[in-house]
């Protein structure tokens, strides 16, 4: 590895040093404020000190290769444009930022499992990692935080977080579509067994008749468990609000027409393991097909997160206008909320954090997600 020093006045003046002396695949592994010049120690100059490096077997393997299989640089520049020569496709200009977004993302991915960011970046990075947050999104992250870094070279840590804050906010705003079916006839409740559906189901309705003064209605289908109806109808009890049982699609017709005076109807469905494609089909088979129908898939945030991606996957056949994720309490992990919405941008409505009916259910905001992330606000 070869490894050399710059004292510079800021990150954006080093990059072009660094790419002339050691090439566009070079890493920047440390950055810090060093005093320079004057005379007897008085008088100096705050600078700053970055170090960069290049692997040997990197720089041969890059030459060796033929220009147009080479990776897009880190530090490209954009070319200049000769005033007569025609403009690129758009497609291919689009094809060109992917490229280069995804070298960027490997470069970072790269630095972070290297452990060469610098220091005043690592507290964060650890935090992200062991809150589960998946490299590819932890990169895109660190990535906006150099920018930062290179506007503001002595940023403390907790300007750091603050900016990581507003990063991991405007990331989620970017990335989650609008909730929909904002008022749906009738609400589905679909997910495996375990995540805690019909509680949740029971502080949705008491939030909807305390606190927005609607009648509600509920609907459950999961008489594979004879425990889930019971609890269903203890809390329709508890709320003086109907409740019907179906078992086919034709009970479910005359169950909606018998509520048809509810302003909402909240629907229950039997957990199942929905990794399996036979018991999605079954589920499938029971929806009601109409347009204002709103479907929630419940996720506990104790299961992992490639089990909560097979779900997922498996559910493509059934869209899926939310999603709710429960068991916050039990767990001290928040990464997945992050990693869900990066990968699927399937809006996450409500974060469950406890048993108690209606409190323990929170509005998923972008700045509670990014708060639980982070460990701000009191919500680590």
């Amino acid at each position: 590895m070869r490894l050399k020093t710059y004292i510079v006045d800021n990150v954006a003046d080093a990059i072009p040093q660094i790419k002339r002396d050691l090439g566009a695949d070079a890493l920047i592994l440390s950055t810090k404020k060093v005093k320079k010049g004057g005379v007897f120690g008085l008088f100096q100059k705050e600078k700053l000190e970055v170090i960069a490096a290049i692997e040997s077997k990197g720089m041969e393997k890059v030459k060796g290769q033929p220009a147009n299989e080479r990776p897009v640089p880190v530090f490209a520049e954009p070319e200049t444009v000769r005033p007569h020569a025609a403009r690129a496709d758009a497609a291919d200009e689009t094809g060109n930022l992917i490229a280069e977004l995804k070298s960027i993302k490997q470069f970072m991915m790269h630095v972070i499992e290297e452990d060469r960011l610098p220091d005043v970046l690592k507290p964060l990075s650890g935090r992200l990692d062991e809150q589960g947050v998946k490299k590819e999104v932890q990169s895109e992250i660190l990535a906006k935080m150099m920018v930062v870094l290179d506007k503001n070279p002595s940023a403390t840590e907790a300007e750091i977080g603050e900016a990581a804050r507003l990063e991991i906010i405007r990331m989620i705003r970017a990335h989650q579509k609008a909730p929909s079916g904002q008022n749906p006839d009738i609400v589905c409740f679909i997910g495996p067994t375990g995540v805690g559906k019909t509680t949740t189901i029971a502080k949705i309705a008491a939030d909807y008749l305390l606190r927005e003064d609607k009648k509600v209605g509920l609907i459950t289908s999961d008489t594979y468990r004879i425990a889930a109806v019971e609890q269903l109808k203890t809390y329709a009890g508890i709320l003086n609000i109907p409740v019907k049982v179906v078992e086919s699609f034709d009970d479910l017709l005359k169950a909606m027409a018998e509520l048809s005076d509810c302003d909402i109807v909240l629907m229950d469905t039997a957990g199942r393991n929905y990794q399996q494609k036979q018991y999605i089909d079954d589920l499938e088979s029971l929806l009601p097909n109409q347009s204002n129908v709103q479907i929630n898939l419940v996720l506990s945030l104790t299961s992992k997160f490639e089990d909560m991606k097979r779900i997922i996957d498996n559910f493509k056949t059934i869209k899926m206008d939310n999603l709710i994720l429960t068991k916050k309490d039990e767990t001290s992990s928040a990464g997945a909320m992050l990693n869900l919405i990066y990968r699927y941008s399937i809006p996450v409505r409500f974060i469950a954090n406890g048993q108690n009916v209606p409190d323990d259910l929170l509005a998923a905001t972008p700045e509670l997600i990014a708060d639980f992330v982070l460990g701000e606000n009191g919500h680590d």
